[in-house]
């Protein structure tokens, strides 16, 4: 039985943190709290992401387990702004500002800094690879100037335009992304004329169901290992239509991503 339910989201801005920077509404998430484990998943239809989450014990300190679905009911095997926002949420439930919160048997640390909450994640290696020749087919004249990969061939896969281009005004690839790569796509670009390591981004996935996501931290920890040669620490906007602020800090074995979370009164069932 649901102990509790609210709508948050991951990923808010605030004003002045990046300029000219538009409001970030961030990512929604329709979160569950339980007592103990649930033993089936949440019911299909609330056309945004459904995570379950509850306590455990394990060697006397508290963790929350996390289980994540997309709008199309699909389990996700890491949806950072799920795990962003049951931290958040049970930060608060048990008076702790560090909290171990677990996804499909992996361990991710959780804390507070002020008003943001962070997730630490083991880096995850990208590879350089050449400018797929298909990019101009998807996105037009202006094709990225570099590339790589991350993880296996359901994976990432990074590109990157010059500095200073407004990834905003890519169009979405639609189902025509599937005909050439199973990766999911995180497109990139630096913008040093609004500070030290700003960047944008935006992540289409229509493989699985997702034709352009809000605010994505699973890409943010990809682009947290793409960037250090450049930037060990970065402050990204995704350029979606609701728009998302994330942040990261980049070090030799994990990737720490943080952001903002708003828990929405008007959507709460508490």
């Amino acid at each position: 039985m649901v102990a509790e339910q609210g709508l948050l989201h991951s990923f808010v801005s605030v004003d002045g943190v990046v300029p000219r920077l538009q409001r970030c509404a961030g990512n929604p998430c329709l979160l569950q709290s339980f007592d103990a484990p649930p033993t089936g998943a949440p019911d299909a239809g609330a056309a945004i992401t459904q995570c379950q989450s509850w306590p455990e014990v394990r060697e006397d300190e508290p963790v929350v387990g996390v289980r994540c679905y997309s709008a199309g009911g699909q389990l996700i095997q890491c949806c950072g702004h799920g795990l962003l926002a049951a931290a958040h949420r049970w930060q608060r439930r048990l008076q702790r500002s560090v909290l171990n919160v677990s996804m499909n048997g992996s361990l991710v640390a959780s804390w507070r800094e002020g008003d943001v909450t962070w997730l630490r994640f083991a880096s995850m290696r990208t590879v350089g690879h050449s400018v797929p020749v298909w990019l101009e087919q998807v996105f037009g004249k202006a094709p990225p100037q570099a590339a790589a990969t991350a993880g296996n061939e359901q994976g990432y896969l990074v590109v990157q335009w010059p500095d200073g281009v407004d990834l905003a005004h890519l169009p979405r690839p639609g189902d025509i992304l599937a005909e050439y790569t199973e990766r999911a796509l995180i497109c990139t670009s630096a913008h040093p004329e609004w500070g030290e390591g700003v960047i944008q981004l935006r992540y289409f996935a229509p493989q699985y169901g997702v034709d352009e996501d809000a605010a994505t931290g699973s890409a943010m920890r990809v682009l947290a290992q793409y960037w250090s040669p450049r930037f060990h620490e970065l402050t990204a906007y995704q350029c979606s239509p609701s728009g998302g602020l994330l942040l990261s800090r980049h070090a030799k074995a994990h990737v720490d991503v943080g952001g903002r979370c708003v828990i929405d009164t008007a959507g709460a069932h508490d």
